[in-house]
């Protein structure tokens, strides 16, 4: 079978969400694709850690990337059709699929938070999640999600049906990481014992709720740090100005952007991670924080409950209170308490694997092109 997938999202550096996604995936699709002929379009040239190049897996870089999804990958795509050659099915690791498209089409969509938050977005950008989501969408022939609740959202906005929109789990592989919590925590200047949160800094996150919430809880844990780590994102000036401005910034901590063996060790040193977020197509970070023996406090909105089961701490992400209420919980925690629900944590993340994921997005391809 012939087969295109447009990798724009998995080439990238300090990839994080969609792009960790999209590499992953393209990483299974090479172990499985192995009887069939691929083609991988990609703006620049591929990283170092993508695939190799083998008979059946080659990358076609399409220079210059300009209007790449509106105008260079379709008229790639059209002289490839032009030339009497076909694609059974062309997927995009993403929902920003090549606007037209000559073959049978597969798109991802992580989550439609630009619909239900749109106040986060930036307005140009809100125009393009919107119409090109939609756009995308609608001319699939199947639509993969990585969540329940991503999965109900597209079937009711979009009006797909539901044999349509295949789901298929980010997966997770627990790596050892081999700094200790030590080495990191003096390397940053932090003590324990600290929260901690692990992602984009942006809006939708709802990170000033959680300083507020750390500032009550700090009220009665006079030697308890909170420790906010991941790049600055778009929006994120209340943030900032909430941390800046906290009675207790002194024990709040600003890292920026991590390494991912510095994320393990803070996970570890952690009392609990806290994912208080408004909306999440999926969230990985709860379950890299069970994996690291950590107890998540996390929303019960949106997909987050799908995430970590029993083996953490829900919270209603509207209410300063109840998160309040949360890290009191975990806080509070006999030792008893806490192994049994990080046993439950440990059992929560064998659940989800990149190889199974794999598996069902190649049966979707197969599926699609087969038909053709």
């Amino acid at each position: 079978m012939n087969i295109g997938i447009n990798a724009y999202e998995a080439n990238v550096s300090n990839r994080v969400g969609s792009n960790q996604y999209a590499f992953r995936v393209l990483v299974e699709l090479e172990k499985l694709l192995v009887h069939d002929d691929v083609v991988i379009y990609l703006p620049s040239d591929p990283l170092p850690d993508l695939p190799k190049e083998r008979k059946g897996w080659t990358y076609r870089v399409l220079r210059p990337s300009l209007f790449w999804s509106i105008w260079r990958l379709p008229s790639a795509l059209y002289a490839h059709a032009l030339r009497g050659k076909t694609f059974h099915v062309f997927y995009s690791l993403g929902h920003y699929g090549p606007w037209y498209c000559p073959f049978s089409s597969v798109v991802t969509v992580m989550d439609l938070a630009f619909l239900q938050f749109p106040e986060f977005f930036k307005k140009n950008d809100m125009m393009k999640l919107t119409h090109w989501t939609a756009h995308c969408v609608e001319n699939a022939k199947k639509i993969i999600v990585i969540s329940r609740h991503t999965k109900k959202d597209v079937c009711t906005v979009y009006r797909k049906k539901g044999d349509d929109v295949i789901l298929a789990y980010p997966g997770f592989e627990h790596e050892e990481r081999h700094l200790s919590v030590s080495e990191v925590l003096h390397k940053h200047h932090i003590q324990q014992p600290y929260l901690v949160y692990i992602g984009t800094l942006q809006p939708r996150k709802n990170l000033v709720r959680v300083v507020k919430a750390f500032e009550h809880v700090a009220q009665s844990h006079h030697d308890l740090s909170l420790v906010l780590a991941g790049k600055v994102g778009w929006m994120a000036d209340d943030v900032v100005r909430a941390v800046q401005q906290s009675p207790v910034k002194k024990r709040i901590h600003l890292l920026g952007f991590i390494s991912d063996r510095e994320k393990s060790a803070l996970y570890r040193g952690a009392k609990a991670a806290v994912l208080a977020g408004l909306y999440e197509g999926f969230g990985i970070p709860p379950l890299e924080a069970m994996a690291e023996h950590t107890i998540p406090i996390v929303s019960e909105t949106a997909s987050l409950p799908e995430v970590v089961g029993d083996a953490g701490v829900l919270i209603d992400p509207y209410s300063v209170d109840d998160i309040v209420r949360g890290m009191n919980e975990v806080l509070h925690y006999t030792k008893q308490q806490r192994e049994f629900l990080l046993e439950k944590g440990k059992k929560q993340t064998e659940k989800f694997s990149w190889e199974e994921t794999g598996k069902i997005i190649a049966e979707v391809l197969h599926d699609v092109g087969g038909k053709v």
